[in-house]
């Protein structure tokens, strides 16, 4: 007999034959579950980053900290200009000249000279460059300019 005691081979046992398929672990849901999280993390993550920041901006300063006053609330239709400690200026996320950001403020000036401009200056700044900036901004028709800062603790 080619079996076990009932005469019955091991391949005809149903559950000889149930053990055997649970061999292989499939990992196909695994991964795919992992990149979902991996598509949502990062969508997330860009979102974050870019909240507050105006449009294509994304550069991060240091804000000083100032007492609280009105607060101007993100609504993506201000212009942001950030200002690094070095007086780089930063908008639409690429460092300008002073000559081409005149230019673009007139643009925009052109289209709503009620838009805002929101000045990101980092707190180590020269004062004039943020003063030039915002000089900048009236000259070319832009009406509603803001300074960001963060609040005190």
């Amino acid at each position: 007999m080619a079996g076990g005691p009932s005469g019955r081979d091991a391949g005809d046992d149903p559950e000889v034959v149930e053990q055997g398929a649970f061999v292989d672990i499939n990992i196909t849901p695994l991964v795919d579950i992992f990149l979902v999280l991996l598509v949502i993390l990062m969508a997330s993550s860009t979102a974050l980053l870019e909240a507050g920041q105006g449009e294509g901006a994304g550069f991060r300063v240091q804000l000083p900290s100032g007492q609280k006053s009105d607060e101007v609330k993100p609504g993506g239709h201000e212009l942001v200009v950030a200002i690094a400690s070095d007086g780089v200026v930063i908008f639409r996320g690429e460092e300008r000249g002073l000559a081409e950001l005149e230019e673009l403020f007139k643009e925009e000036a052109a289209k709503d000279p009620e838009r805002l401009v929101l000045v990101q200056a980092d707190e180590n700044t020269f004062h004039k460059r943020v003063v030039e900036v915002m000089e900048m901004a009236r000259r070319s028709g832009l009406r509603n300019l803001a300074i960001a800062t963060k609040p005190e603790n």
